[in-house]
């Protein structure tokens, strides 16, 4: 065989070698990527508007690593792939991450590279919360009633998402939300007054006809008195609403705190991809950030969804429950 002909057949034998190693170290790559991906801190650039750039870094970093490790040692990529499936089989079949998860976590971080939440840009008054008392003395959220409803809807829906998400209480907040949304009514307060109804006193009128009746204020109540009571963390916002004939008017609304804006990834996901697909379909996920970095999502009643479009930009006063 001429020297031409080996020397053509080595190049053909290296570059299959060569991509054979590229698809292992991929294959490698992608699920320890995927798990590590949720803990890593973000990164931006300041460039233009801010590059992101620590999924990219990560994903090198493992590539790399990966690429190495086979190209020193082919034989042992196999023992690293068997491996991992025999770990993610045991842990699924113990309760832990499993290929459901890791599934999921792949989605979310795809779907989040083309589409986030919306982070909105408020005018914050400070001032002081006016009747701060009267509306803490309503939240009655360690009462009998308000436990025990809080309880049966904190599970109500969503169970199947219960090992996916960051915490367990934010599925649970998000099947709250769902059961008060969808039975609220809008009821005026006597004119020219502002009743502040206990939560247990609302969720009394259930008894009826299963459905909640109140103003903005009741509405907020309620729901941060069954988040607080399953352990979530939720703030009620004042604010004024600039109506079409350019009155102004008063309205109140509950945020819950979700976590990091890396939780919060995991979260519009679901929201827009698995749970609230019809309501929030063509729609943002709206959210606040607090000074110290932990994201707020927006459970008004004016959607259907949580983290829909706030209704004002002003931030009057807030109330921590």
């Amino acid at each position: 065989m001429s020297q031409t002909k080996i020397s053509f057949l080595h190049r053909i034998k290296a570059s299959f070698s060569g991509l054979l190693i590229s698809l292992l170290s991929i294959l490698i790559t992608i699920p320890i990527f995927v798990w590590c991906y949720k803990f890593s801190p973000i990164i931006i650039v300041a460039l233009g508007k801010g590059v992101r750039i620590d999924y990219i870094l990560l994903f090198g970093i493992i590539f790399i690593f990966s690429y190495l490790i086979i190209h020193l040692y082919f034989k042992f990529s196999y023992i690293i792939i068997g491996g991992g499936v025999l770990i993610l089989t045991i842990s699924s079949l113990f309760g832990g991450y499993n290929f459901n998860n890791l599934y999921f976590d792949y989605a979310s971080f795809i779907y989040n590279l083309k589409e986030h939440g919306t982070p909105y840009q408020f005018v914050e008054k400070r001032d002081p919360f006016s009747r701060e008392a009267l509306i803490i003395y309503a939240i009655d959220y360690n009462s009998a009633k308000t436990r025990e409803i809080a309880s049966n809807w904190a599970i109500k829906n969503f169970q199947e998402f219960k090992n996916i998400v960051p915490d367990l209480r934010d599925v649970q907040v998000l099947s709250i939300y769902k059961e008060v949304r969808n039975r609220w009514n809008y009821v005026y307060d006597p004119k020219g007054e502002d009743l502040y109804v206990k939560s247990s006193n609302t969720l009394k009128l259930l008894d009826e006809d299963d459905k909640l009746k109140g103003d903005c204020d009741d509405y907020s109540i309620t729901m941060a008195a069954l988040i607080k009571a399953i352990g979530g963390e939720v703030q009620l916002v004042r604010t004024i609403i600039t109506n079409p004939d350019s009155t102004i008017t008063g309205h109140i609304y509950p945020e819950v705190k979700i976590g990091t804006k890396k939780d919060l990834e995991t979260i519009a996901y679901l929201i827009k991809n698995e749970l609230f697909v019809s309501e929030s379909k063509n729609k943002n996920i709206y959210y606040y950030i607090d000074k110290d970095g932990f994201v707020w999502l927006n459970f008004d009643y004016f959607d259907w969804y949580p983290g829909g479009k706030y209704p004002s930009n002003v931030r009057v006063s807030v109330l921590k429950v």
